[in-house]
């Protein structure tokens, strides 16, 4: 078995492994052709709660977003919840399915269900319709907790993996991914 089909096949069965040749897990292809054709990049918001009558950030989300590749439906352009949107989401589903895969102390992930639904971007990614995938990032104990350093330390460790995917924080830019 080759080392990048090792890396699908353990995607596949929701584990992480390190090549013993490296101390960094391979990125699959897939991944990076992903980013390419669906132009992901992300946003980080913070998830408040409003328990006990007053706003307490309790997290983080974030949001993974991406366009339909250029290919035309049926009806000649893409709407919301189109089959196109469902393999774009399916697409950025895996990738954030990736970059949670480790297990990070003191956090849990939830990602959220398909919405069927296009967000209008805003004008530093042109207005465009794209799908997003919420990744919520929660103490693991409670998710009504205030945030606190290991959840800052599970999102910097989630921007690191999307940066390892040459996905970028608020804006698309495909020089950004580069081949390793």
């Amino acid at each position: 078995m080759t080392q990048q089909q090792q890396v699908q096949a353990t995607i596949e069965n929701g584990r992480r492994t390190v090549p013993s040749s490296t101390d960094e897990p391979t990125i699959p292809e897939a991944l990076r052709k992903a980013v390419l054709r669906h132009e992901v990049c992300y946003e980080v918001w913070p998830e408040w709660s409003g328990g006990g009558g007053r706003a307490k950030r309790i997290g983080y989300c974030v949001s993974l977003c991406g366009v339909n590749d250029g290919v035309n439906c049926t009806r000649g352009h893409h709407v919301p919840g189109c089959a196109h949107c469902g393999v774009t989401y399916d697409d950025l589903r895996q990738i954030a399915e990736w970059i949670t895969l480790a297990e990070q102390p003191g956090c849990q992930f939830q990602i959220e269900a398909f919405d069927r639904a296009f967000h209008i971007a805003p004008r530093q990614r042109w207005s465009r319709n794209e799908v997003i995938v919420n990744v919520k990032i929660w103490h693991n104990d409670s998710v009504d907790r205030p945030a606190d350093e290991s959840q800052e330390r599970c999102l910097n460790k989630v921007r690191a993996e999307l940066k390892k995917l040459g996905v970028r924080e608020g804006v698309w830019q495909a020089a950004t991914v580069a081949a390793h």
